[in-house]
């Protein structure tokens, strides 16, 4: 199957049964997937454990490591719901990047490099309740940077109450189930 996107070029499309592994933690990789319909998950093996990284659906986007550096997959990748994936090539990419702004074009890989960053410290620190805190944080505020100045007030109202709600959940959990 085959789909084509705004400037005309046509992209592979795949279907996959549920069940089926669509890339594994550690092989090559060239491209990345767009989820047209179905669910994946995202998961990496650690002490013999599964660690789920994400559950992703229509719209999002996995195995894009591949599309900027020339490291091994990252993580392992299978359905879990009949889906299919559009196929997004480097040569994809690379088109798109040449057209874009020079900004643009230097800031992607560094995005990219600091997303492989994070997820091995998410990996390797996930029992830790403290990297937890940290990292809702740290999404919060990059959020509120990127908004628009009229929207982060809206968004503050509505999301600052909830957020601290489960920042003080979390707390409470730490304070009663701590080993220390």
């Amino acid at each position: 199957m085959a789909i084509i996107n705004p400037e005309n070029q046509v992209l592979e499309r795949r279907a996959v049964p549920k069940g089926s592994f669509i890339i594994r933690e550690g092989d090559s990789g060239n491209c990345a997937f767009l989820v047209q319909s179905g669910k994946v998950r995202v998961y990496v093996q650690h002490d013999d454990k599964d660690v789920e990284l994400a559950k992703l659906g229509p719209g999002q986007i996995f195995g894009e490591m591949a599309l900027v550096f020339d490291e091994k997959r990252s993580a392992t990748v299978q359905a879990i719901e009949d889906s299919v994936l559009v196929v997004i090539t480097r040569q994809t990419l690379d088109d798109k990047l040449r057209k874009s702004d020079p900004t643009v074009r230097a800031i992607v890989p560094m995005l990219m490099k600091r997303i492989i960053q994070t997820n091995s410290a998410l990996i390797n620190r996930h029992g830790d309740i403290k990297i937890l805190v940290e990292t809702v944080q740290n999404i919060y505020e990059t959020i509120m940077v990127t908004l628009p100045r009229v929207q982060q007030q809206s968004f503050q109202n509505a999301v600052q109450p909830k957020l601290n709600q489960f920042l003080a959940a979390v707390q409470s959990f730490q304070e009663k189930y701590s080993d220390d």
